[in-house]
């Protein structure tokens, strides 16, 4: 056991390394580090625990799950949010209040001498920030995937990829510690205190190498690199709830004679090609404000931005593809000709979009030309 929790301290420990070597970093690079600290820091307890050292520190970690939360809303903010205001410290105010119940015994090394009632509130009370800012954050990333659906092309980012990853992989820690939680409740099963959070502490060290090892794969998250741009321009909450086409007065006449306007320009044109086309720079094209181009797309096409583009982009890939010019460039060069910015991105929404998987699109396409 104690393997398991040095092996995955070692990780967390090479990560938060790799997060502070990374050059100009952003804020959301430094609340990740905050985050991976926190993890460290239990991950350590884990392993202080399981040689039963220093029973304070098993007081403090839990009193630091209730950052956990907190931290990982804010690095979802600051994603897509250039400022975050210290006003936001209220959040950390059960952190506070828990350490200053129990600064008194760490002098002692001892447990604070809290009734099981207590410690059974306390434990539902850290249950329920995580899921509460979990959900969150989840919530956030929808809105802003709104936003950015009905505002740019590509809406590809790694690090919101590496984050999804974690929100989920926090929610299934979230799980593991209710069940644990009620199993000691019930006295399901006869658990001393030092090993009421076995489960848990093992699926901690476990889940977080898996979290480092994608979170490697998305290079830009530990490596470098910035958020997409459409993360960038949302910058605030106002933002990203923006209405579509409120203060937009075109009549069905109008919307349909835009739309034909629309349909040449992307014919004679193609400015789907563009990997940054957003509906900024569309709109301009056409002489239109974002809410009337919104309002077309969405009344006469039925689809959102990011919908409309990518399907005329599919529509040059099965081009590509009928003329034979995957015999001479691969599936990912066609893609990128098109417009698509990433492979994740093409697949799947050329699955969405046929049905089929480009290969299984090429293999069916080959079997037609070749009976």
């Amino acid at each position: 056991m104690e393997n398991l929790f040095f092996f995955s301290g070692s990780i967390t420990t090479f990560f938060i390394i790799l997060l502070l070597s990374k050059r100009d970093k952003a804020i959301y690079d430094w609340f990740l580090i905050c985050w991976f600290s926190i993890i460290l820091f239990h991950v350590f307890v884990f392993y202080l625990s399981a040689n039963n050292r220093f029973s304070f520190s098993l007081e403090l970690s839990s009193a630091v799950v209730f950052l956990n939360g907190p931290v990982l809303w804010l690095y979802t903010r600051s994603l897509f949010e250039k400022r975050i205001s210290w006003k936001e410290v209220v959040h950390f105010l059960p952190f506070v209040i828990n350490l200053a119940i129990i600064a008194p015994y760490a002098l002692q090394n001892t447990l604070a001498p809290f009734s099981d009632f207590t410690r059974t509130i306390l434990a539902w009370a850290k249950l329920g920030s995580i899921l509460i800012y979990c959900l969150w954050s989840i919530h956030t990333i929808n809105k802003t995937l709104k936003f950015a659906e009905d505002n740019f092309s590509n809406v590809e980012s790694q690090h919101l990829a590496w984050l999804k990853m974690a929100l989920k992989t926090v929610l299934l820690l979230w799980l593991i510690g209710f069940l644990s939680q009620l199993a000691v409740i019930t006295d399901l099963f006869e658990l001393d205190l030092a090993n009421e959070d076995l489960f848990i502490n093992i699926a901690v060290s476990v889940l977080v190498i898996y979290m480092g090892y994608y979170g490697f794969r998305q290079a830009p998250v530990f490596l470098g690199g910035s958020i997409s741009t459409w993360a960038k321009q949302a910058e605030s909450e106002q933002e990203v709830m923006m209405e579509k086409y409120h203060h937009s007065s075109l009549d069905d006449a109008l919307v349909k004679q835009y739309a034909n306007l629309l349909e040449k320009l992307m014919s004679e044109k193609k400015p789907y090609i563009d990997p940054e086309l957003n509906l900024s720079k569309l709109a301009t094209e056409l002489n239109l404000s974002t809410n009337q181009l919104s309002q077309v797309i969405n009344q006469f096409y039925k689809k959102n931005f990011y919908e409309y583009i990518n399907s005329y982009r599919i529509e040059a890939v099965k081009n590509r593809l009928a003329n034979g010019h995957h015999k001479t460039t691969t599936l990912l060069g066609i893609a990128l000709e098109a417009g698509f910015n990433s492979k994740a991105t093409f697949n799947r929404f050329f699955k969405k979009y046929t049905g089929q998987t480009p290969s299984e699109y090429l293999k069916v396409l080959n079997t037609k030309s070749n009976p």
